[in-house]
Order: C-alpha cells, then structure tokens, then sequence
C-alpha cells in the first residue's frame, strides 16, 4: 500500500490553479467609474495583464467550439471575477448579472461608457474651458486640469496641449498677474509642465513673502503692547494725586455744621476748629478799620485744613 503511494503521481495543476493566488488590484491600479470616465486608461492596464498571461483573446475574440473546454471555462470565470473586482461600487452592482462569458460582459461595459460620449464630452470640455483656480495651489489646480484632459481623451476627445496652457492661464486670478503676462507673450507658448514649473516658481515666492510680512507684523506690535502695558502700570502707582487724596482720611462736613448724629462713632474726622459756631465767632471778632469782616481771614479760616487731610466737597 505504501509503495503504491509512493509511486502515484501528484495530481496535475491547471493554468487556473496556478492564476487564483493573483490579486487584480495589484495588477490593475484603477477602478472603473462612469463619473470618471477612465475607461481607456483601465482597459489599457487590464489588457497589458491579460496579455502577460496569455489570456487576451477571452476579451478580444469570440470563443468557438473548439476551444470551449473545462480548462478555458474556467479561466474564463476567473477573467470574469478579475474584471468584476475592479470595478467601483455602483458599476459592479449594475453589471454583475451580464449572462455570457468574460467578452460578454467586457462589451457590455464598452458599450456603457460608449453610449452618449458626445454629450458627457461636450460638457466636461465646457467645465474645461472655464475652470478657476480659487483656493487650490498651482500643483492641485494642475493636475484638475490634466485629469479633466484626459477623461475628454476617454471620450474620443483630444485636448491640444497649448489649449490646455490657454486654459491654466485664464483661470489664474491677480496673485500670478506678472508670470500670466510672461506666459503670454512667450512665442511659442510654453508648454502644460513648463508653465507649472514657472507658476510653482511664483506661488512659492509669494508665500514666503506673505510669511515675511506677517512675522514683521507681529515684531512690530510688540513695542506698542508694552508701552501699554507701561502706561496702564503708571496709572495704578501710588504717587499720583488721585490715589493720594484717596488714600487720605476726610473731615466730617455734618460736623462742622452740627448736625452730624454720630458723634465719636462718626467714621470721618471731627475738627472743632472749623465748627460752625466758631467759625461764626472768629468772623465777627476779626473785622477792618470800618467794622466789618476781613474778607482774607474769613477765607482764610473757611478754607482751613489740618495738614494731611482734605474735606468733602
């Protein structure tokens, strides 16, 4: 029995067996979409892989009798399952269900992107022709526009590369005015990369002179917060004649003429000297040679203040 074992030959391995381990995305970077008309660029990479595998003509040939056999049906499906799992989402869901071998449904997503063409291309040339930069940079604005180009190529539509400078220069806005006006009067007009590199130029000009000016703004705003800073600092010292009077204790007005209801628990200073009734007194006592009040004693003794203090208004 073990001899018998021995001398079996290993079951034999098809073309099949040896293709399943391969993954498609790794051979087919691109995922087919409708709304990005890549058509032509994923049939390219799909029949480059095909091709090195020996498998185009189960795209490109109708399948005779003589060729359908269990081995061929089954590469077949593989084909099949290849192009299914490169396809986006809502494409993959609208085409799943194609009946007939792999050509079949290769047609059928031909005729998919096929039908129509003319419409979807002279709308995309319309967005085209009037593209603007906004808030992209130069390198992202560029490659929109080389995208754009080459889903117009997808259509049937060929974008000349001097229309496509035409096109990136018109869509500037006033930061690139001076490169535009260099562009413009080069004959020959140069060419798509060429004009990116000149206009990359400029863009990183402008940042770094943008970023000059910011930081020289935010030097020069430094010296006039702390002068403010001073100022306000300045204010608040305790040499200045309103914190002063503030600080110092006041003289009892109600006293003075009286009627304050107090008495020693009166929180403002009590000065005798400048009650009502000894004032009235000190008045009439001090009088010129024609009897009446002297104006400067009486002034000067309304007006009196022990030193250090000050009276209420």
């Amino acid at each position: 029995m073990a001899g018998y074992e021995a001398n079996t030959p290993p079951p034999r391995t098809t073309s099949a067996d040896k293709l399943i381990p391969f993954s498609i995305t790794n051979k087919v970077p691109i995922k087919l979409d409708l709304e990005k008309h890549n058509y032509n660029s994923w049939s390219s990479f799909f029949l480059i892989h095909l091709g090195s595998l020996g498998l185009k003509s189960h795209v490109e040939q109708e399948a005779s009798s003589s060729t359908i056999n269990p081995e061929w049906c089954k590469l077949d499906d593989l084909i099949k399952m290849w192009i299914l799992g490169s396809l986006c989402d809502s494409l993959q869901e609208q085409v799943v269900s194609t009946p007939g071998n792999a050509k079949a449904l290769w047609n059928h997503l031909k005729d998919l992107f096929h039908d129509n063409k003319d419409a979807r291309a002279i709308n995309l040339d319309n967005e085209l022709r009037s593209i603007k930069i906004g808030n992209l940079s130069i390198n992202e604005y560029f490659t929109k526009i080389k995208s754009m180009a080459d889903r117009l190529k997808n259509l049937g539509t060929v974008v000349s590369e001097k229309n496509l400078v035409i096109y990136a220069v018109n869509g500037l806005d006033s930061r690139f005015a001076t490169i535009v006006k260099i562009i413009r009067h080069r004959e020959p007009l140069p060419s798509f990369e060429t004009a990116r590199t000149m206009l990359l130029l400029g863009e990183s000009t402008t940042n770094d002179q943008a970023s000059q000016s910011t930081a020289f703004e935010s030097s020069s705003s430094s010296p006039t917060i702390l002068m403010a800073t001073n100022n306000s600092n300045t204010k608040g010292t305790p040499n200045t004649p309103s914190t002063k009077s503030s600080s110092l204790p006041q003289l009892c007005n109600h006293f003075n003429k009286g009627t304050c209801k107090f008495g020693d628990r009166c929180k403002f200073i009590h000065d005798h000297r400048n009650r009502a009734g000894l004032t009235s007194k000190s008045n009439s006592s001090a009088t010129n040679p024609f009897g009446q009040p002297s104006v400067s004693q009486n002034t000067q003794q309304n007006n009196w203040v022990p030193p250090g203090f000050t009276t209420l208004g």
